[in-house]
């Protein structure tokens, strides 16, 4: 992306920023960001707080409406508004489909931390005279403020990368003024340029985010009784609030996919829909069996050989986590058009895109389970005459298959649901269910798009399904681990 940029001169670089076509990108990607953010947290935390620590019977409603929105890409719930909606498009459409799709992540984060934190410093805080406000504030808060950082970052980081529900809401963002340069004005020097402001802006973004103050929460070691916050007044408008949520960010999109599906199950293109279908799948099991073979190998020698090439190989596959796809798409294609023109629109190209979006993926995965692995089982092999490279086949990768496992159904989830760089990278003539679905959203075609919509959910819902049972699993073994400590113990 540099070398390219560097190609036209400074001055020209200055005069495409100072352009309407960048200024009107940044402005309302910099509102979007604020508004989602801002929007997530706030959601985000309201219900964590009321699942975890409020005396709210219903309890399980408020746990779907926050949970169940993550199930659905951002481009299919935009399609899902907009075909019930027609004139849905803009800021507000925009803040509404990204802020829905978001909030899961600041829930489950502020969920683990408040479980985590020691509820006895509130309890005293309490005693002392604090109101619930006050101790939320001044006790709660300090304790939570990381994960909720955190989460805003990604959150953020989320909306900055957002492809296909700005395109569809038609909300000119960074990343549909790159793909409407690139695709509808064939200016790859302009695209270049607001690729590199837009990764200026994600790193400010990281940098802002490294700038804040960290907090650990304290757990405390004895299991204490404590009272949940009472709802009071607010019972009734949590209830309405929780299911307003639910219906915007669940019921209404499975409704509209049903409906469709309906009215257009004679209009079906049933070959096209099937090439869509072994396209999308083989593009996750290879791109999934590729990506988590070389994360084994980067997760191995970040875990087991750590060293400062190491850490610093794993520090730079990361920073390509930050980077929205659509970036990524855009250097592949001048790489490969200056050096390797024979690779050019072919499936290898879009894997070697997925394995620079995705190996972070996987990575973070991958190395929890080789973490856990006693080294002492390394050197009881070595002690046998096992060379090292046959102790990594049969000792540690058999140790960590459950998590390689759903490394694997991990990587292969986002690579069914990603849209930009297949979009830009694919061959000619090849279509997945997500491009097929954008195809068909973005003029309107809502009977033709809803197979591919109901099908991308049932698709991605396979490896969720698996990486869930997994991580129960590890839930189950850990609290097994944990009991069986706490007797230890007691004994």
């Amino acid at each position: 992306m540099l070398v390219r940029v560097s190609e036209i001169g400074l001055a020209n670089l200055f005069e495409i920023f100072s352009r309407k076509t960048a200024i009107t990108p940044l402005l309302n990607s910099f509102a979007l960001v604020l508004l989602v953010t801002a929007t997530a947290l706030v959601v985000g935390i309201i219900q964590a707080w009321i699942v975890v620590r409020s005396n709210l019977e219903f309890k399980l409603l408020v746990t779907i409406s926050a949970i169940a929105p993550l199930a659905i890409p951002s481009y299919i719930a935009a399609f899902s508004w907009l075909s019930v909606f027609p004139s849905f498009s803009g800021l507000f459409a925009a803040w509404l489909v990204l802020s829905l799709c978001t909030s899961p992540y600041v829930f489950l984060a502020i969920s683990a931390a408040l479980v985590r934190n020691n509820r006895t410093t509130e309890e005293v805080a309490r005693t002392l005279g604090y109101s619930q406000w006050q101790t939320l504030r001044l006790v709660t808060w300090p304790e939570i403020r990381t994960a909720a950082y955190g989460s805003g970052l990604l959150a953020s980081l989320y909306v900055l990368s957002d492809f296909g529900a700005v395109s569809l809401l038609r909300f000119e963002t960074f990343t549909r003024a790159i793909y409407t340069a690139y695709r509808a004005g064939f200016d790859r020097t302009t695209a270049a340029a607001l690729a590199l402001l837009l990764i200026a802006v994600t790193l400010i973004l990281l940098y802002l985010h490294s700038q804040l103050p960290e907090t650990t929460s304290r757990r405390s070691e004895k299991s204490t009784e404590v009272n949940p916050d009472q709802i009071g007044k607010w019972r009734v408008p949590i209830i309405i609030g929780s299911f307003v949520w639910l219906a915007a960010g669940t019921l209404l999109p499975v409704g509209s996919l049903t409906y469709w599906n309906i009215r257009g199950r004679s209009e079906a293109d049933l070959g096209a829909i099937a090439r869509a279908l072994i396209n999308t799948t083989g593009y996750a099991v290879a791109g999934g069996f590729v990506i988590t073979l070389i994360g084994i190998a980067v997760a191995i020698i970040a875990v087991r050989y750590q060293s400062r090439i190491s850490r610093l190989t794993e520090r730079s596959i990361w920073i390509s986590h930050a980077l929205p796809g659509i970036v990524f798409a855009l250097a592949f294609v001048f790489l490969s058009n200056r050096f390797l023109p024979s690779i050019y629109q072919t499936n290898v190209l879009v894997l070697l895109a997925y394995l620079g979006l995705f190996l972070p993926n996987a990575i973070s995965v991958l190395k929890t389970p080789f973490t856990q692995i006693p080294t002492s089982l390394d050197e009881v092999a070595r002690s046998f005459g096992y060379n090292q490279i046959q102790v990594i086949r049969k000792v540690l990768i058999p140790a960590a298959l459950p998590g390689i496992l759903s490394a694997g159904a991990f990587v292969s989830l986002t690579i069914i649901k990603e849209l930009p760089a297949t979009l830009i990278l694919r061959p000619t003539g090849i279509e997945t269910m997500a491009t097929k679905l954008w195809a068909a959203t973005s003029v309107n075609a809502f009977a033709s798009a809803a197979p591919y919509a109901a099908l991308l959910i049932i698709l991605a819902g396979i490896p969720a399904l698996l990486l869930n049972q997994e991580i129960r699993k590890a839930q189950i073994s850990s609290n097994l681990n944990t009991n069986n400590n706490s007797n230890v113990e007691r004994a």
